[in-house]
C-alpha cells in the first residue's frame, strides 16, 4: 500500500497539466527516513565504543528524521491536519541539532 502511495505521488498530475511539487516533500522524506536509518548506525557505533560525542550525533540524526518525517506525514495521511506550534517546534530542531552537532565535533575525550 505504501508502495502504492509513492508511485502515485511521482505520477501525480493536476488538472492544469502542471506536475505537482510531490517530488521535493518526497525527497525530504525519504532523507529523514536516512536519518532514522543514520541514528541507528551511530547508535551501535557508540554501543561499540562508548564514546560520549556519539551520544550527540545520534541525538541530531534523531532530531533531522523527527524532522524531516513529520511535516511529510501528509504525503500518507492526507487528513492529518499539523497546527502552527508543530511547525514552530520544527523550526527549532533545527538550532538544536546544529549545536548538537558542534558539541560533538568539540567535545573531548577522555583518555
Amino acid at each position: 500500500m505504501m508502495l502504492g502511495n509513492i508511485l502515485l505521488m511521482f505520477n501525480s498530475i493536476s488538472e492544469g497539466g502542471v506536475e505537482q511539487p510531490i517530488l521535493p516533500a518526497s525527497l525530504d522524506f525519504a532523507s529523514g527516513i536516512f536519518a532514522a536509518f543514520l541514528l541507528a548506525l551511530s547508535l551501535l557505533a557508540y554501543k561499540r565504543t562508548k564514546m560520549k560525542r556519539l551520544l550527540f550525533v545520534s541525538a541530531a540524526f534523531g532530531l533531522f528524521a523527527f524532522r524531516a518525517i513529520i511535516p511529510r506525514l501528509d504525503l500518507f495521511l492526507p487528513n492529518l491536519d499539523l497546527s502552527t506550534s508543530i511547525e514552530t517546534i520544527l523550526s527549532i530542531t533545527g538550532f538544536v541539532i546544529l549545536g548538537l552537532f558542534f558539541l560533538a565535533i568539540v567535545k573531548k575525550q577522555k583518555s
